[in-house]
């Protein structure tokens, strides 16, 4: 399931002892690219919460990728959506569990540029086939060009623009992404 590169990059799932440094990891993101053209709207201590990370870490949802003993990448991985994720028109429809959705992915500050966002999301996607889903969705915020980017080199395709309320940002366009695992 998960794997150690040449580099010594482990991608696992977070424990709890780990929860201090996510989310350090989330609030000096959040300080640091809070004026970025690209930044999506992020609040400490709102979005992503401490509950949401904590019950994350609880269900084996919260991916990590470790280097040198330090957390410098995490995503959430599970099949919950916003609600207005039914009115989408995804090639592969959600039936409440062949639907893996990320949410809140981050790559620290400092370790930007590096592949390391990939190499996680590329562990989510191989989990994925792995456990029989069918497809992965997520959103970007209109507004997050860099992000769009990067799921779109990863082989994400885009889907559509969505209103979407999150109580973070309030209601925003979203730009719908998806990756198809099996046809």
């Amino acid at each position: 399931m998960f794997q150690v590169n040449n580099n010594g990059i482990r991608c696992k799932f977070a424990n709890i002892e780990d929860f201090d440094e996510i989310q350090k990891l989330y609030w000096n993101l959040i300080e640091q690219s809070k004026d970025e053209p690209s930044f999506p709207g992020w609040k400490k201590g709102v979005h992503p919460s401490p509950d949401m990370l904590m019950e994350s870490i609880k269900q084996k949802q919260m991916y990590i990728l470790n280097a040198n003993e330090v957390i410098k990448a995490c995503a959430i991985c599970n099949h919950l959506s916003n609600e207005e994720y039914a009115n989408v028109s995804w090639r592969i429809k959600d039936t409440g569990q062949n639907v893996c959705i990320i949410h809140a992915l981050a790559v620290g500050y400092d370790y930007r540029g590096q592949g390391l966002g990939k190499i996680l999301v590329n562990q989510i996607i191989s989990d994925a086939k792995e456990s029989g889903s069918e497809a992965i969705h997520l959103d970007v915020i209109d507004n997050n060009v860099a992000a769009e980017a990067f799921y779109k080199g990863i082989g994400f395709q885009y889907i559509s623009t969505e209103n979407i309320f999150y109580e973070v940002v309030g209601h925003r366009n979203f730009r719908m992404y998806e990756y198809i695992l099996r046809e």
